[in-house]
């Protein structure tokens, strides 16, 4: 039996395999200068507390010892159990457990004890140190399992009433789920609530073509799941899932997620449809690390039917499952993928669309014939430079621009000069009325 201060699982079973092969007695001694604790070394105890003769008299300091216990000491030991007297002990010789010596196990071994004293003073520090090392483990453990369980969500705060933000709350809030829509801008959630019943009837319209009266219905439905609040901390107590989408700024997403993190319940999970930054920077702002995750959408959402699910190193797998179900639950198509910049679609978009850029800069080809060579020979729906425009040449620049910050070598980031004059100039596509073209 091995009682062994420096494992908390001396604490409740005495035991500790890794220790020794349990066929040798430990006796434990607190520090120099610490008492025991009375409840742990009492009358009834399995613990026995020695004092020590000091040549010249008074009490001989104590100390820790972990050297094996002698047979005699042993047999002393289940005499006192029984109430048979023990025969007179002689001195202990300095032994201790084969192996290295443990740190604490560096004290010299003392002279042989004599009768016990019980003493209710207490825990010593080293004690008190490891019962909390102990309890923290514990807690630590459960709160680490408690996080980890898998979630069906049902209820979702989308934060931000823009484009992205709106067409996230119209899908959640179609397929079953209450949802509150956040912005802080009263107006902006008017006109949000507005774009998402326009949309809504263009749904209707199309799925409900042979019933208008199930497409009135569930317009209706739909529209009286959302709710709008300009209060984040006020309506994520009781969420499932937080879906952030506003400005692209990591200094205003930290702050976001910073104050959420307060008041979030301890099971909600924390997303981030960010298209440029990375979600493990955004993650550290917050103590959930694990129930954080990137869940980046296409434009318009209500049509596009892919979702990017971003897993950090810190993401739990249950975290991921149970994005990837509500992916589905969307009526989306959900792919995985690292955190890594632009994810899949942007690290393979963005480059294209910049390469565009670049042949033109060196005179190559014509925007206009890029654009037709690309959709007639490779089939893409849009040209690269009509894409520029329709996305906005700022929004792109953005993109580029992280993405030099973060790896200023890699030759797929570098900035473009004419991409930069048109932003400068405020050219920045069909929301200006001019980019790469003109639009009336």
């Amino acid at each position: 039996m091995v009682s062994f201060v420096a494992c908390p699982k001396a604490w409740t079973d005495l035991r500790c395999a890794s220790t020794c092969k349990g066929n040798e007695s430990w006796t434990l001694l607190p520090l120099p200068g610490q008492p025991f604790p009375g409840n742990r070394w009492g009358p009834d105890s399995r613990f026995r507390r020695p004092a020590f003769p000091r040549a010249g008299g008074g009490a001989a300091p104590a100390h820790v010892s972990l050297s094996p216990a002698p047979k005699r000491a042993r047999r002393g030991r289940a005499n006192e159990r029984s109430g048979r007297e023990s025969p007179p002990r002689p001195p202990v010789t300095s032994r201790r457990a084969p192996g290295p010596a443990p740190e604490l196990a560096r004290y010299p071994s003392v002279a042989a004890p004599s009768p016990r004293v019980s003493s209710r003073s207490p825990p010593p520090p080293v004690m008190a140190f490891v019962t909390r090392q102990f309890v923290r483990s514990v807690s630590s453990s459960s709160t680490a399992s408690a996080a980890a369980k898998k979630i069906v969500v049902k209820h979702v705060t989308v934060i931000g009433g823009g484009l992205m933000g709106a067409g996230i709350a119209q899908v959640a809030a179609a397929t079953g789920h209450t949802v509150v829509l956040v912005d802080q801008s009263e107006d902006i959630l008017v006109k949000s609530k507005r774009n998402i019943e326009e949309s809504l009837r263009k749904v209707a319209k199309k799925k409900f073509a042979e019933n208008p009266k199930a497409g009135d219905e569930f317009m209706s439905k739909t529209l009286g799941s959302i709710s709008t609040s300009t209060d984040a901390a006020a309506v994520v107590h009781s969420t499932d899932l937080v879906v952030e989408a506003i400005v692209e700024n990591l200094k205003v997403k930290n702050e976001l997620f910073k104050r959420l993190d307060k008041f979030a319940a301890e099971h909600t999970i924390f997303a981030s449809n960010t298209s440029s930054l990375q979600i493990t920077s955004i993650a550290n702002a917050t103590t959930r690390q694990d129930r954080f995750a990137g869940l980046h959408f296409f434009n318009p959402v209500p049509m596009m039917k892919l979702v990017e699910v971003i897993k950090t190193p810190m993401t739990s797998q249950k975290t991921f499952e149970s994005l990837t179900d509500f992916s589905k639950a969307l009526g989306k198509h959900p792919v995985a993928c690292k955190d890594t910049p632009g994810f899949i679609v942007n690290r393979l978009l963005v480059p294209y669309l910049i390469e565009s850029i670049r042949l033109y800069e060196r005179g190559d080809a014509s925007k206009e014939d890029i654009d037709t060579a690309m959709k007639l020979g490779a089939g893409y729906p849009m040209g690269p430079f009509e894409l520029l425009d329709y996305v906005g040449l700022d929004t792109t620049k953005f993109i580029l621009d992280g993405w030099h910050e973060m790896d200023a070598k890699n030759p797929l980031f570098q900035p473009s000069s004419s991409l930069n004059k048109l932003v400068t100039e405020k050219k920045l596509g069909k929301k200006t009325g001019e980019g790469f073209y003109k639009y009336k």
